[in-house]
């Protein structure tokens, strides 16, 4: 007794499957900041001193996004970036001058901002000449 031949297509069975993970992921939603919303926390985390990942971190958002944020907003031109030489106080480096008189070690330090000279000595906190330099600028 010999079988009837088989077709191929008969040794195997065929699945369609359709691999999409999205159906089965929780959806996540996008959270839509309003444009005041944007401004104030811009203006927060572009304050003198302040830390953009804190700020960030106090307002639920990630620092890429306000980083982000600001490049968008100088790139529109809503955020004017000062340089120097524009007219206004713009942060930016001094010129540092070391004057010593026959290899002589220094004793203290002159900070001139301004018109304002700051003298102090070698032994001063690092903490209250900040709050004197700060001091300066701001006056």
């Amino acid at each position: 007794m010999q079988s009837a031949p088989k077709s191929r297509l008969a040794t195997f069975a065929v699945i369609e499957a359709v691999a999409n993970r999205l159906d089965e992921s929780p959806p996540l939603l996008r959270r839509r900041w309003s444009a005041e919303a944007k401004g104030r926390i811009l203006e927060e985390a572009l304050a003198p001193g302040a830390n953009v990942s804190a700020v960030a971190r106090a307002h639920g958002v990630s620092p890429q996004q306000v980083f982000a944020w600001r490049r968008k907003a100088i790139r529109s031109g809503e955020i004017v970036v000062l340089t120097r030489g524009s007219g206004s106080e713009a942060q930016s480096f001094a010129p540092v001058e070391v004057a010593r008189e026959n290899g002589a070690r220094a004793d203290g330090l002159e900070i001139v901002i301004g018109d304002a000279t700051i003298r102090v000595g070698s032994d001063v906190a690092p903490a209250l000449l900040t709050e004197a330099i700060r001091a300066v600028r701001t006056a």
